[in-house]
């Protein structure tokens, strides 16, 4: 009897040791739960961006009615596709090959958009 005592002691012993230095599954989804929330912060945060510098074009938009001809729905297209490739990187030619803006036009843009404080 004293035996079995003592065995089972010993287990129960041995069993917290070892649920110490388990592996914590709250703790993994506690984890998981924080990543998932910082991913959507970040993604949050480039929506907001984005949405600043559409509103930000239009105001642009609003300004170039009132001192000439209205841009026309494809050139207006073709801005906002332009100051999209720069961003990605592309060259000045690369961008007018992909948009078949001539190179000079597209400097123009940009330089704009940079006064502007678009890019």
């Amino acid at each position: 009897m004293e035996y079995a005592i003592i065995i089972l002691l010993a287990l129960a012993v041995l069993l917290l040791i070892i649920s110490f230095y388990g592996k914590d599954r709250l703790k993994m989804v506690q984890e998981e739960i924080d990543q998932l929330s910082l991913s959507m912060i970040q993604e949050t945060y480039l929506l907001k961006k984005k949405i600043k510098v559409l509103e930000e074009e239009l105001l642009t938009n609003d300004i170039n009615y009132e001192m000439g001809p209205p841009q026309t729905s494809a050139m207006s297209l073709s801005n906002s596709s332009i100051l999209s490739l720069y961003d990605k990187g592309f060259s000045y030619e690369e961008i007018g090959r992909k948009t078949n803006v001539p190179v000079e036009e597209v400097r123009l843009i940009l330089e704009q958009a940079k006064k502007m404080g678009l890019i």
